[in-house]
């Protein structure tokens, strides 16, 4: 399916349509490189076959298709969005009404490449949903034919030419109605296992976080309640130990998204050496999930801090709620002077 996916964005660098011209490779880097050499054969064939009176206005006509088959894969939209739909109707039919002056009346290879050109824009015009739009288009170029005849004398070869387009048209109709809802379908099934993937992988990670905290709190807790359910009176190391697994049982709640072990050994050793710290998390990722990078910076610097700390230090951090002009705040307080750092959106130092 990545290959469905375009993951690559594509000659223009835009997202993936996920559409039938995704799975036809419309947007790979390809698909241009592809229509300019189709194009230029066609226009060499043309020159070389004869009957390029105007060389200059078979150019022009045929650099008009060529605009239409850039604008046919880049357009954004699916269907294409209104203003391409335009253009691409309005360039076979100008082209081809460009090139009737410039082209003899005898049989040749130029008609039967510009009609040709013509009709592979009308025919992928469809595969990009606008099948109504690219039988007007197909329409407006026969019409043209036409009226040709009527005013430049009779057009055997351009007739010719177009008529036989008719039936790439009527496959290009059918396979779009047949292949557009099974690519809307494709790509529907897609996101709903990426989703049900994305659900499972949260799912993991929530089992996984909660088995850590388990096991953290079973090495550090379990054997002091042990002892206390014991009934032995615990001394004076056994009473700190107890103190400090508290508080980081505390920090767990009151400062979650500060819930990493570097942090936690650091405030373990911190306060195990006297240093009074206070960790709070009043922001709520509900409204902005995508804080993990920010958190990670302001942990460092806590880590940090709390490594230089001595004896009679106290050390805050804090996540601030949302909406306020800074991210976090850190504080070292020594012996009556305090030391505050802010940190903004990303975790750096204001």
């Amino acid at each position: 399916m990545s290959g469905l996916g375009v993951r690559a964005l594509g000659w223009w660098r835009q997202p993936p349509r996920n559409d039938a011209s995704t799975i036809m490779g419309l947007q790979t880097r390809w698909a241009p490189t592809l229509a300019v050499g189709i194009w230029a054969v066609s226009l060499v064939i043309g020159f070389a076959a004869g009957g390029v009176e105007i060389p200059v206005l078979y150019l022009a006509s045929m650099l008009v298709m060529l605009a239409a088959v850039f604008v046919l894969l880049a357009a954004p939209g699916d269907p294409v969005v209104r203003w391409a739909t335009y253009l691409i109707v309005v360039a076979p039919p100008a082209a081809v009404a460009m090139a009737v002056p410039a082209l003899s009346h005898r049989p040749g290879m130029a008609y039967a490449t510009l009609t040709g050109a013509s009709v592979i824009i009308t025919a992928f015009f469809a595969v990009r949903g606008r099948v109504l739009a690219s039988w007007i288009s197909f329409g407006l170029s026969l019409l043209v034919a036409v009226l040709a005849a009527k005013f430049y004398g009779p057009q055997p070869a351009l007739l010719a030419a177009q008529l036989p387009n008719l039936a790439v048209q009527l496959m290009a109709t059918i396979f779009a109605a047949i292949v557009r809802p099974r690519a809307r379908q494709i790509y529907a099934l897609r996101g709903q296992t990426e989703r049900e993937t994305a659900l499972l992988a949260a799912d993991e990670a929530a089992l996984a976080v909660r088995d850590q905290q388990m096991a953290r709190l079973d090495d550090g807790a379990r054997p002091l309640l042990d002892l206390i359910a014991s009934g032995r009176t615990l001394d004076d190391v056994e009473v700190r130990r107890c103190r400090l697994v508290e508080a980081q049982l505390r920090d767990n709640i009151r400062a979650p998204g500060f819930d990493d072990p570097t942090v936690a050994d650091a405030a373990w050793d911190a306060r195990a050496k006297g240093v009074r710290v206070l960790l709070l998390d009043d922001y709520d990722r509900i409204g902005d999930a995508d804080v993990d990078d920010a958190i990670a910076a302001v942990s460092s610097e806590l880590v940090a801090a709390l490594a230089g700390a001595v004896s009679g230090d106290e050390v805050t951090v804090r996540l601030l709620p949302n909406g306020r002009a800074a991210f976090a705040t850190l504080s070292v307080s020594r012996g009556g002077s305090v030391v505050r750092h802010d940190f903004d959106a990303a975790g750096r130092r204001i």
